[in-house]
């Protein structure tokens, strides 16, 4: 391929100056970039968002700004043309690689896995194919819910040892008969990648897609960031601090690449266009299984307006890029604060373009409210087929957490109504009927409100469950003190303090542990349990095992 450059395709330096000099361009444009700074600039205030955001109408940006810090030690401000990680915004060119191989007759995505990775296991293997690694549907566990494994995600991985972490493990449910998102599918899209174009996936994407697209700030992303390249934060506090450090062995073909606001316009009016697929392969990638994924890509509707999107996460970063086809709009936010959300900037910036209501960031303060009325809150409410957000009290504090996500804490800022600690734009409202009972709650996220109904019964009650702590003597505890070696160079510490029993993993927090037993034990801040192995002629601990994610995963004592 050449690397011609169309003018769909051109670099954006010259898309930002052709922007500076279309005078004709109408006064509307003017106005509503001043309406999506003014957004930004209260999203940068209140919620603390650093990043490039860009918004395309007709593939010329209307609006390009950056904000905050790309590097906060050296004062080093962001630009339109920081390079960021983009996180799971990568799956969309794994799977147009995907289908240009199919193009090129070198794979089919209806073939089992195991045509291509004649070493995966058979047994699983067989009944995979490419097209359910492509949508989410394969039922294999994602290795990024190995905790093991995540610790150590500062080090370097050959692909054998993350195969590894999940390639024997049983199934969670048969092959096409459900959506579970899942990074291990597309981590194995990058090896059959690499297997039928001879070429390694970081090489495969440069030659096929950056190179001849002109992307040339777009790359597989070293682990060590490059001048051009901004660095990652979290804000879980309030005050912004570094992210852990993330080898990109790991993220691999599922969430590696880096990239800029241009770069990703280009890439938008490209994929689109006809600079990459063919008609058939694009309908194929544009075709949704369940839950409206399809191929790297979420199908659906924003605002009144078809939209084609995905959003991304990876430590100290979340991306989302999205095209809304009947208008010919690109929205494109890339934060290095992990702490915003990209993809609800992302909604409101949508909807400033298409004239729609939205919230405007601002600083909110919690009501004065009686923790006791909390209780009338806490359940499960269904959101979809396969996910649940269940709402639980624990003592003062009321909080938030959808199947398989990060626990959030919600603030009170009317009777019945609260706020997310992350976001303060995103609200639940509880709805109550006639006898005053909550029968359902009302999500207001990204301008657009969704209604869920609350869920009894068994389900209810198995996802409510709360375990009971044993009353154990305290002395039981001074048995199991010690350092255990769950990996190398990985070791969970556990320690007493005032009669409590406390948990420490290798580089992380602190956590208090709480006995069912003598010897089993569970985490509240995460599904996790621990069962001790002792020596029955001493009764102390020589080994544990920890129970998380469907994994038993054994650890002898070292110390």
């Amino acid at each position: 391929m050449n690397s011609r450059i169309t003018t769909n395709a051109m670099p954006f330096r010259l898309l930002a100056l052709l922007i500076l000099f279309l005078a004709a361009a109408p006064i509307h444009a003017a106005d509503k970039a001043a309406e999506l700074d003014a957004y930004l600039t209260a999203a940068h205030n209140v919620n603390l968002f650093q990043g490039a955001a860009l918004v395309a109408k007709d593939g010329v940006p209307i609006f390009a700004k950056a904000y905050g810090m790309a590097d906060v030690d050296t004062k080093k401000p962001n630009t339109p043309e920081t390079e960021f990680l983009i996180g799971s915004v990568t799956k969309q060119f794994t799977s147009a690689a995907i289908l240009q191989l199919q193009e090129q007759g070198k794979l089919n995505v209806k073939d089992p896995i195991t045509k291509y990775l004649t070493d995966y296991p058979k047994a699983t293997g067989d009944r995979i194919t490419i097209h359910h690694l492509l949508t989410h549907t394969s039922g294999l566990p994602s290795y990024t819910d190995n905790e093991v494994l995540m610790e150590r995600r500062g080090e370097d991985f050959p692909h054998e040892l993350v195969l590894a972490s999940f390639k024997d493990l049983p199934l969670l449910y048969e092959p096409g008969a459900r959506f579970q998102y899942c990074n291990s599918g597309y981590f194995l899209l990058g090896l059959v990648i690499e297997k039928v174009s001879g070429q390694t996936y970081a090489d495969y994407v440069a030659e096929h897609i950056f190179k001849p697209l002109g992307m040339t700030h777009t790359m597989y992303a070293p682990s060590e960031p490059p001048p051009g390249r901004a660095l990652g934060y979290v804000a879980p506090n309030g005050t912004i601090e570094p992210a852990e450090k993330i080898s990109m062995t790991l993220p691999y073909a599922a969430g590696a690449l880096s990239s800029t606001v241009g770069d990703l316009l280009i890439w938008n009016l490209a994929l689109h266009g006809d600079k990459v697929l063919s008609a058939a392969s694009k309908a194929l990638m544009y075709t949704p299984a369940l839950e409206g994924y399809a191929y790297g890509l979420m199908i659906g509707d924003r605002v009144g307006h078809r939209e084609i999107s995905h959003g991304g996460g990876i430590d100290g970063f979340t991306s989302t890029l999205a095209y809304y086809p009947d208008d010919k709009v690109t929205v494109v936010v890339l934060s290095n604060n992990m702490s915003a959300n990209a993809s609800i900037i992302g909604f409101d910036l949508a909807a400033i373009a298409f004239d729609q209501p939205y919230d405007l960031p601002i600083r909110k303060t919690p009501i004065a409210a009686d923790p006791a009325t909390f209780d009338a809150f806490a359940g499960v409410y269904k959101v979809s087929d396969n996910a649940y957000r269940v709402i639980r009290r624990d003592g003062d504090a009321l909080y938030s957490q959808r199947t398989a996500g990060p626990v959030f804490r919600i603030y009170p800022e009317a009777t019945d109504k609260f706020y997310y600690e992350n976001d303060n734009s995103t609200t639940v409202s509880f709805i109550r009927d006639e006898k005053g009972a909550v029968v359902a709650h009302l999500m207001h996220q990204g301008g657009a409100d969704s209604r869920c109904e609350r869920v009894t019964g068994s389900l209810a009650d198995s996802l409510m469950a709360v375990r009971a702590v044993a009353q154990v003597d305290p002395k039981v505890f001074e048995r199991l003190v010690g350092d255990y070696e769950l990996a190398p160079g990985f070791v969970l510490t556990f320690r007493t303090r005032e009669g409590r029993i406390f948990s420490q993993a290798t580089g992380q927090d602190e956590f208090e542990i709480f006995p069912t037993s003598e010897t089993e034990y569970f985490l509240r801040v995460v599904d996790a349990q621990i069962t001790f192995e002792l020596d029955p002629s001493t009764g102390m601990a020589t080994g544990m095992v920890l129970h998380q994610g469907g994994r038993d995963m054994p650890a002898k004592k070292i110390k």
